[in-house]
């Protein structure tokens, strides 16, 4: 890894120490619109569970999960997971929802848990973003949908399927959409989403 991606890595891929907390608090007010829009997508029920891969600091479950049912995240990182737990204090505290370190490649639920997972640019730094995949399809039940906000809009097709400088996956909508189906996703769409522009999809495990 460059010297470049580390910097990235530490700032907003894995937030860690001084460089992390100001990547982490420039995180939600980049991504403020995305939540929204990644929200508005979902089209969340009240009695819906859902799963956020690569939580970090949870704005979307406490923001725009509110009244699902039970909501739980996942992240590598200990100081997003320390705001996030601060950020969901009352839901923890009910048993409506729950926080875990872990890794995206082995989510640490059973099949078919979740009626909907989302996940907000983890699958660009995770080192196997199929695998990845695999498992947000395995943890979701029969049904259920699915959205994923991959990577940022991408411009040029032929860098598709590569990692930039920053150590960042990069996908076209079609290899987007391509990686999701392979995973075992159906019903997909690729998009652009909220602002900065991101390459969105969606999709939904088969009944």
């Amino acid at each position: 890894m460059t010297r470049r991606a580390q910097f990235y890595w530490r700032f907003f891929g894995k937030p860690v120490g001084r460089t992390g907390r100001i990547g982490s608090r420039l995180m939600v007010r980049i991504n403020r619109r995305n939540y929204a829009a990644m929200a508005a997508a979902l089209d969340l029920r009240p009695d819906d569970e859902v799963l956020d891969v690569g939580c970090g600091s949870a704005v979307l479950l406490a923001s725009h999960a509110g009244e699902a049912r039970y909501v739980a995240g996942l992240d590598a990182s200990d100081l997003q997971l320390e705001v996030a737990r601060r950020r969901l204090a009352d839901r923890l505290a009910a048993g409506t929802a729950e926080l875990v370190k872990g890794d995206v490649a082995a989510l640490p639920w059973p099949d078919g848990r979740f009626s909907v997972v989302t996940s907000m640019f983890c699958l660009k730094f995770v080192p196997d973003p199929l695998k990845a995949l695999e498992e947000m399809h395995r943890v979701l039940r029969p049904g259920g949908r699915a959205v994923v906000a991959a990577c940022d809009a991408l411009h040029d097709e032929k860098a598709s399927g590569s990692v930039d400088a920053w150590g960042q996956w990069r996908w076209s909508a079609a290899d987007a959409r391509l990686l999701m189906e392979k995973a075992g996703f159906t019903d997909v769409t690729a998009s652009v989403l909220g602002s900065p522009a991101s390459q969105a999809v969606r999709g939904v495990r088969e009944i």
